[in-house]
């Protein structure tokens, strides 16, 4: 974008701050989903009548579809959607302002329901990688051009969620908010289905077969590769999965593998091709219905892991041959925070147990070890959701809607 469209950018951002606002919230997720945090306070909304709520998407197809379902959605660029995004009091939004709309905001209350709990470094807290430089500058010049070139990034939200005290540290210093701006209570994505549990999904209904196990494998983006577009890659850490041998060991097993990667990688899911017992959910628009139904997470460090604590379903880190780069790779990836190095089972003192090759991975599901939890790795757990969900974390649709009264 030309340096006059930034500014152009910038300029009605702040314009739109003269607009009134009247009571009523614009809703949106990352790359135009209907999915995630804001999806779930969306649908609340729609049932209890709270506030008038409108979803806001540039995918014409998710439109039609809440449409077709009864619920107010515009088109980011439509005249309605501009509309209610420059009169609307409230933005809720998963990532960025940008999933509703980022010329439009100045004037209205930012709710920030962020998409993860932080284990890799977030936002301003990045300082390596190629997402450094979106945040941090050497001089007044970079600064400026930073807040132009990346204006979405830079906008403070008014209000974030947070489920426990470490969490509450991480987003002050990413976000760069005072303590009063971050609310302690549940989020959305999991207090939904604690509320409304008939709204989960059976697996078994849903495939029309009962499986002795279900696998969900959720390998988290890679930055870099995003970046660089090294598609080389995505190609050599999907090379090791031997899809075939998987497939044949799952039928002989009665096991489901479910397959979802981060929607930055979503295109990497089509080449795994029709296979027995493996079955690719990188398309659909988030997994929360399902994950009362799953009996084990493989991942290699998504955050994934931390919301299904809830469930008490065991993790099994898995990390391919690719990703243990060289030294010069690894310092232009993005670093995890300080704080993970000292947790139960995600530490370096338990890294050691994290499975290394594809081989380990198919006999750990094989002999059913990845399954069982010793009373030792079950205190573990129990440790990790203390530290991630404190016990006494209020619901976050309580806690949002207090905000809104005061």
């Amino acid at each position: 974008m030309s340096t006059y469209l930034l500014l152009l950018r910038k300029i009605i951002y702040f314009t739109s701050g003269f607009f009134p606002r009247v009571n009523k919230a614009v809703m949106g997720s990352y790359k135009d989903q209907f999915c995630d945090n804001a999806k779930y306070l969306y649908l609340h909304w729609q049932r209890n009548q709270f506030i008038k709520t409108i979803w806001i998407s540039g995918d014409i197809n998710i439109v039609k579809q809440l449409n077709n379902e009864g619920y107010e959605a515009y088109h980011r660029w439509s005249y309605k959607g501009l509309f209610h995004c420059l009169t609307a009091k409230y933005y809720f939004y998963n990532s960025y302002i940008g999933d509703i709309n980022q010329y439009l905001a100045k004037g209205a209350i930012k709710v920030n329901l962020w998409h993860g709990s932080p284990l890799k470094k977030i936002e301003f807290d990045i300082t390596s990688g190629p997402l450094a430089n979106t945040y941090h500058s050497t001089s007044a010049f970079k600064r400026i051009s930073n807040s132009l070139k990346f204006h979405q990034q830079h906008v403070r939200p008014d209000l974030m969620l947070s489920p426990s005290p470490i969490v509450d540290s991480l987003y002050s210093s990413a976000f760069r908010l005072s303590n009063s701006k971050i609310h302690r209570c549940g989020n959305p994505r999991t207090d939904y289905y604690r509320r409304y549990p008939e709204k989960k999904c059976s697996l078994t209904e849903m495939f029309k077969h009962k499986y002795a196990q279900v696998i969900l494998y959720a390998p988290t983006w890679n930055d870099q590769t995003a970046v660089t577009h090294n598609k080389s890659q995505q190609n050599q850490d999907q090379q090791e999965f031997n899809w075939q041998a998987l497939s044949k060991q799952l039928q002989q097993s009665n096991q489901l593998f479910l397959v979802r990667f981060h929607p930055n990688e979503a295109h990497l899911g089509k080449r795994i091709g029709t296979l027995d017992n493996i079955i690719d959910i990188s398309h659909w628009q988030d997994v929360y219905n399902i994950l009362h139904d799953i009996d084990l997470l493989i991942t290699d460090q998504s955050s994934l892991f931390i919301d299904l604590l809830l469930h008490n379903i065991p993790t099994l880190f898995y990390h391919q041959k690719t990703q243990q780069a060289s030294s010069q790779t690894q310092t232009s990836l993005r670093e995890n925070y300080d704080y993970t190095q000292h947790l139960p089972l995600v530490g370096k003192a338990f890294k050691q147990n994290d499975i290394n090759s594809f081989q380990e991975l198919l006999q750990s599901i094989k002999t059913g070890s990845c399954f069982e939890q010793s009373p030792t790795k079950s205190l573990h757990y129990r440790q990790l959701k203390n530290i991630f969900w404190n016990q006494q974390t209020q619901d976050t649709f309580d806690t949002i809607e207090s905000y809104m009264k005061s």
